[in-house]
């Protein structure tokens, strides 16, 4: 009789445990048929009873559920949960750790560097005494591991294309662990993460990243491996670090000559608005070096030189952008300003050195100026042609043709001007 009512014991015991590993098998049939709201609904009953909750199965299959409810067009199944990709992966990762039948292997923090080179030791020994089952550690790995990846990148870029760049740089991030554990990385997805990154205003995690695309060289060109050093550059400087922008900026210029004026003109800009002018123009002149028939880079050149009082120079290199691109408004614009201010200078210097009683001579200078002024009629009256609201262009031939005396253009202009601003 004790035998008999041990074995009826044993036998309950068994056959509990069975109908609770049931519950999981459950899950994984309502997988297979489709039916994914009630393989959620066995799959979390299983994760919550004392016989199944620390089993990998459960887990296995718990990732599986939820990447595929996350996944799902469907619109009561994507109702069933909000960040089903999130629970798919940290159910994937608890299986791998209850897999392990070593108790110390399953503490391993996957997610750190340490973690991760001890997990890549542990599979090099191709130990299958280390896990339960070997098949389900690589089918997570191999298979579930780089779908789930690939879910997380098409909702990070369905983020980045609605402006959401934190939700996008989040969502590339678990992209980025789960591609590495799974040994399948991928240099597009580090530039999509560092893309949003920069975004994102993350700017030390772009660095990271784009640290690893330059030691890669990756990039389709040398354009696009240009606009990664660009990128890292501004980063360094949201960071605050100018000495590591101009180092980076000074790497790429060198590396791609033949791509490198993005870079030029970062750095260009960047002695600009130090005041370092002939520093700037050491930049500016490769520019042009690089990109002889470009009418902008004259017109900022033109634009530098006046600054340094270059003014002959000034005046060669706007009339040079003109010719090389005569619609260009800049150029037009640039050349009607220089000689408007020239004489504007004549004025005020006639002003301050002759007497006012030396009518003769004033009379003189005044004459000089209008022919500064007419000079620069014919290239603001285009600029103008070209932008028509520019109150600026407007502004400025308002007074010269008051200064030459035409009236009736002046009135004109007047009431552009009063319509405009009004």
């Amino acid at each position: 009789m004790k035998k008999l009512s041990l074995l009826f014991v044993l036998f309950a015991l068994s056959f509990s445990l069975l109908a609770q590993k049931n519950a999981v098998t459950s899950a994984w049939s309502y997988l297979k048929d489709g039916f994914l709201d009630d393989a959620k609904k066995s799959i979390d009953k299983a994760e919550l009873n004392a016989d199944t909750k620390d089993w990998y199965k459960t887990y296995y299959f718990k990732g599986q559920i939820y990447q595929e409810i996350g996944i799902s067009e469907k619109p009561k199944y994507k109702a069933l949960c909000t960040d089903c990709l999130d629970i798919a992966y940290e159910a994937y990762i608890k299986a791998i750790k209850l897999n392990f039948i070593n108790p110390e292997y399953r503490n391993l923090d996957l997610t750190s560097e340490t973690g991760l080179m001890q997990f890549v030791k542990i599979l090099s020994a191709q130990d299958e005494k280390n896990y339960e089952n070997t098949e389900a550690l690589y089918d997570i790995i191999g298979n579930r591991f780089p779908a789930l990846s690939n879910a997380f990148i098409n909702q990070g870029v369905s983020k980045y294309q609605t402006n959401d760049y934190e939700g996008a740089y989040t969502n590339f991030e678990k992209a980025v662990m789960i591609a590495t554990l799974s040994f399948k990385a991928d240099t597009q997805l580090y530039y999509f993460a560092s893309l949003a990154a920069m975004k994102a205003n993350k700017f030390e995690e772009a660095v990271q990243l784009n640290d690893m695309l330059i030691q890669l060289k990756f990039g389709a060109n040398d354009d696009e491996r240009v606009g990664i050093y660009l990128n890292q550059a501004v980063a360094y400087k949201n960071m605050g670090d100018t000495v590591k922008m101009l180092g980076i900026l000074e790497k790429g210029i060198e590396a791609y000559p033949n791509a490198n004026y993005p870079l030029v003109i970062e750095t260009f800009n960047y002695y600009v608005n130090k005041g370092e002018n002939e520093k700037a123009f050491e930049y500016i002149n490769m520019a042009i070096e690089k990109n002889q028939n470009d009418a902008q880079f004259y017109v900022i050149r033109g634009t530098l030189l006046e600054e340094m009082k270059r003014k002959q120079e000034a005046q060669s290199d706007y009339e040079k952008a003109i010719s090389l691109q005569p619609e260009n408004f800049d150029a037009n614009y640039s050349l009607g300003a220089f000689y408007y201010n020239t004489a504007v200078d004549t004025l005020d210097w006639a002003d301050k050195n002759i007497p006012i009683n030396k009518f003769a001579e004033l009379d003189k200078y005044k004459d000089i100026a209008n022919g500064f002024f007419r000079q620069s009629l014919p290239y603001l009256e285009k600029a103008l042609a070209q932008q028509a609201t520019n109150v600026n262009v407007l502004s400025t031939l308002k007074t010269i043709y008051y200064r030459l005396g035409e009236m009736e253009k002046y009135n004109e202009i007047s009431a552009k001007i009063n319509a405009l601003t009004e």
